[in-house]
């Protein structure tokens, strides 16, 4: 059985919308309190003439709010588009991948993406729960850490187990960690714990394989062939 989560990219929105309403509110003030202060200027008094000081003021908080505007609609869009690509949680038959996007630079005058990727075998995790203030998931056990650029974390699975596409990163190149904290970014934090301890209840109830001991003398008997459930069944998933 597998599951596969999405990351929530709602409250980058309503960060946007929040800062961008608060900028919009404060600039409005601004303008209307200049106005005010020129309509006094000019009905109010005998000189007539507006300063360049209330004009120059005027300009410079609308222009300011529009920047703070395209400012927070960019980096949300931006974020949203991200994460909404690079972070994600792939629970398999034997193993689970969190996956978090954490920036991108330019490396020799080319933009790069890097994530960062925590590989979860069923066979050391412990525990999976929420953290009390629901805000985190903890995970409890051995786990592999991977931080590199995007285009270097591909991976396939295979017979149910994961093999990287860079090879060395199947046999070193990661940080073993005996557990660590993810923010619940993919809704509910408890959903996915749920089914990070139902994968890895299924995995203890697989049955071992038992050996067949025969004497030379006796005929090798011929095995079925067993049909390849769905979550044995090969695929990549690789992406720049």
């Amino acid at each position: 059985m597998r599951s596969y989560f999405h990351c929530v990219t709602a409250r980058y929105r309503r960060r946007a919308s929040a800062v961008t309403t608060l900028a919009g509110a404060v600039c409005a003030e601004t303008a209307v309190i200049v106005f005010i202060v020129m309509f006094f200027r000019i009905f109010g008094s005998e000189d007539r003439s507006v300063s360049f000081e209330l004009i120059a003021a005027a300009g410079i908080s609308v222009t300011a709010g529009l920047l703070i505007y395209l400012a927070a609609s960019l980096s949300a869009r931006r974020k949203t588009a991200m994460h909404s690509r690079y972070t994600y949680a792939d629970i398999q038959l034997k193993f689970a991948v969190i996956s978090r996007y954490s920036g991108e630079m330019k490396v020799f005058g080319e933009k790069t993406v890097f994530r960062e990727l925590y590989y979860i075998p069923f066979s050391d995790l412990v525990s999976a729960v929420p953290s009390r203030n629901g805000k985190k998931i903890v995970i409890t056990g051995k786990v592999r850490y991977y931080g590199a650029a995007s285009d270097s974390l591909g991976y396939h699975v295979r017979g149910g187990a994961i093999e990287f596409d860079r090879w060395w990163l199947n046999y070193g190149s990661y940080t073993e960690l005996p557990g660590f904290e993810f923010p619940a970014v993919f809704g509910d934090p408890a959903m996915l714990c749920e089914s990070l301890n139902a994968a890895k209840k299924r995995f203890d109830e697989i049955p071992k394989p038992k050996p067949h001991v025969f004497k030379e003398a006796e005929f090798i008997r011929r095995r079925p062939k067993h049909r390849a459930l769905p979550d044995d069944l090969d695929y990549s998933r690789r992406w720049k």
